[in-house]
């Protein structure tokens, strides 16, 4: 069975210098330190998904990348740290096997989007992206 999407595009992530799983790189849930939140950190989210016509060939999948800046970080600092990984997906080769799943490209589902600051007055950027992943 293959993995949930998030877990791979985080190992894509954290192999290709972006975060590190488990520091600053999650899956699902924003990370904390006990009961402590950690500020700048990156977040993967599944999302739908779509029907696909080549059902029994290939996953039609959404996920979401969240990042958020420490309370020191401009929300520019912030978006330029997306940028770099935004550019990285979009750059990938066509055909990218993470944990043995093979992605066809990440293809952006929306503009790099600005959602201000939290309640910490931490800036946060949202990414939502598509691909298509062979089932297992």
């Amino acid at each position: 069975m293959s993995n949930a999407p998030c877990v791979d595009i985080c190992t894509l992530l954290n192999a290709n210098g972006f975060g590190t799983l488990g520091t600053d790189l999650f899956g699902m849930e924003w990370g904390t330190v006990g009961d402590d939140p950690i500020d700048q950190q990156t977040l993967v989210i599944d999302t739908e998904g779509f029907s696909s016509e080549q059902k029994n060939a290939y996953e039609h999948i959404t996920f979401q990348i969240l990042f958020r800046g420490d309370k020191r970080e401009s929300g520019k600092d912030v978006y330029d740290r997306a940028r770099l990984v935004h550019l990285f997906l979009i750059d990938s080769s066509d055909s990218v096997t993470i944990n043995s799943t093979e992605y066809l490209g990440f293809e952006p589902q929306s503009n790099l989007a600005p959602l201000g600051p939290d309640s910490e007055e931490r800036y946060i950027y949202s990414m939502n992206y598509f691909t298509f992943r062979n089932p297992e």
